[in-house]
Order: structure tokens, then sequence, then C-alpha cells
């Protein structure tokens, strides 16, 4: 298990009070979401993040966000 795979450093994870409404309503019981599918999924625990085989990192904060969601 890698330490590093924490839902914090997954660049597809995301506070589910960040999401458009009425998804956001689900944040009390899921703080956390995944947007790696075209719905996000929320989630309820954390810990399936830590061996997620589709887990990739945040970009680096000196990268520009939107060509760090286009993988350039």
């Amino acid at each position: 298990m890698d330490p590093t795979h924490t839902v914090q450093r997954c660049r597809w994870a995301i506070p589910t009070l960040d999401l458009p409404l009425p998804l956001w309503l689900d944040a009390w019981d899921a703080p956390w979401s995944c947007r790696r599918d075209a719905v996000p999924t929320t989630l309820e625990s954390t810990h399936e993040c830590r061996t997620c085989p589709r887990w990739e990192a945040r970009p680096e904060p000196g990268e520009h966000w939107a060509f760090a969601q286009l993988g350039l």
C-alpha cells in the first residue's frame, strides 16, 4: 500500500461540497467524491482510494490547472 495514495492527493478527488446541486447535498454522508467518470461518485469512505487502480497524482502546484486536466 502506497502512503501517498490518499484522497487529498488524487487528481480525481473533489470535496463533495464543490459538486453542483443536488450532488453537494450528499456531503454530510460522503465528504469526498470521485470525478473520474462522467458522473461523480460520492465516497462514504476514502480507504478505497489507497488501493484504487485508477488513482492519479494531482498536478504539482506549479503546473497550470487547465493543461493538467488535459494531461499536457
